[in-house]
């Protein structure tokens, strides 16, 4: 027999403070910073709690994985949005409103395989790894 399990989930991810990479859509405007037409296909970065430590370290630092992330964007033609005192901290978003229904899964798709170059040319996993698996002070 099946469960409702929302909360407990819910609560598991209240519970994680790690930087995460998430690709989807934003189905309402606001929801995340930048959109404003929804819907939009979203690559974006987070980092919880704001203004923590990790957060700090992950997109503060001037030489800090957020930091490439963008700046690999930018130099590749796929630029990311960059939010330094927001949870998400960068972000890249294209409205689908207007894309035909016949195209659209193409549309996407190509959105969000460009939106991983930057990712991985920058580095971006293998910093969040060594800053979230190494010992602590």
């Amino acid at each position: 027999m099946a469960t409702d399990r929302r909360d407990e989930i819910a609560a598991t991810f209240q519970r994680i403070h790690r930087p995460l990479f998430a690709f989807g859509f934003s189905l309402r405007d606001d929801v995340l910073p930048g959109v404003a037409d929804a819907p939009e296909v979203v690559a974006y970065a987070f980092v919880r709690p704001p203004n923590g430590t990790l957060h700090k370290s992950i997109a503060g630092r001037p030489n800090s994985a957020v930091r490439r992330l963008v700046a690999s964007g930018r130099k590749m033609g796929f630029p990311f949005e960059f939010h330094p005192d927001g949870e998400v901290v960068a972000i890249r978003h294209r409205s689908v409103r207007t894309v035909p229904r016949e195209i659209f899964v193409l549309v996407a798709s190509d959105f969000l395989m460009l939106s991983y170059q930057p990712l991985r040319s920058s580095g971006f996993l293998e910093r969040l790894r060594k800053a979230t698996t190494r010992p602590g002070p």
